[in-house]
C-alpha cells in the first residue's frame, strides 16, 4: 500500500517536470505514449489541491538549442520557443514559476534552488516525465540538497515498465525518497 504522507504547504512546492507537448502529445517529437496522457487528470488535481492549499507550484521546461548535443541520444524534441517546448494545455497556469532547463536535472544551470530557499521550501512533491530519465535527476539533485522528496508513483511516466520501476526504486531505495500515489497525499500547516 503506498504511503500517506501529510505535507506542511508552507515548506513545500509542487514540482511538475517536463508535461510538454513533445512529450505528451501523440503528435510530439518523443511521446512518452498513453502513461503520459494517464497522468494528466491526476497532476491536474494535484495542481488545483495544491493551489487551494498555497503550495509553491512550479513548473519545468526541457529548453533545447536547435543543435544541441542531447539530440544525439534523444532525437530533435523541445526546441525552444516551439510548440513542442510548450507546457501542455490541460496544465499550464500562467501564474506558476517555470524553470527553463538544457539538461535532465531542474537544478542543473538553473535557478531552481535559489527560488525554493528564498521560499523557505524543504519539501518537494515531484510529478510528471520521464520517471527514470528527468524526475530522477532532479530527486538526485534535490537529494543532494538536502530537500525532503516525495513522488506520487501515480503522477510520473517513463518510456517503458522498465524505466518507471528502475526510477521509483531508486528514487525510493538510494535517495529515501518517499514513494507515494497522490490520493494519500494530504496537506497541512501543522508541524509533522
Amino acid at each position: 500500500m503506498p504511503k500517506e504522507v501529510v505535507v506542511n504547504p508552507e515548506i513545500s512546492a509542487l514540482i511538475v517536470i517536463d508535461m510538454q507537448k513533445d512529450f505528451c502529445y501523440e503528435d510530439g517529437a518523443l511521446f512518452v505514449g498513453d502513461a503520459a496522457k494517464d497522468i494528466i487528470p491526476r497532476i491536474k488535481a494535484l495542481i488545483e489541491e495544491a493551489i487551494r492549499k498555497k503550495v509553491q507550484l512550479i513548473f519545468t521546461q526541457d529548453w533545447h538549442s536547435p543543435d544541441d548535443e542531447e539530440f544525439e541520444v534523444w532525437g530533435r524534441h523541445c526546441i525552444r520557443d516551439t510548440r513542442g517546448a510548450e507546457i501542455i494545455d490541460e496544465l499550464f497556469l500562467k501564474e506558476a514559476y517555470v524553470v527553463k532547463k538544457q539538461k535532465y536535472s531542474a537544478f542543473f544551470g538553473t535557478d531552481l534552488d535559489a527560488h525554493l530557499k528564498e521560499k523557505g521550501v524543504g519539501t518537494l512533491i515531484l510529478v510528471g516525465v520521464t520517471t527514470n530519465i528527468c524526475v530522477l535527476h532532479t530527486a538526485i539533485d534535490a537529494s543532494l540538497r538536502g530537500y525532503e522528496t516525495i513522488v506520487p508513483e501515480d503522477c510520473v511516466a517513463a518510456l517503458s515498465d522498465y524505466g518507471q520501476e528502475y526510477g521509483l526504486r531508486h528514487i525510493k531505495s538510494v535517495l529515501k525518497g518517499i514513494i507515494t500515489s497522490s490520493g494519500n497525499i494530504g496537506f497541512s500547516n501543522l508541524e509533522r
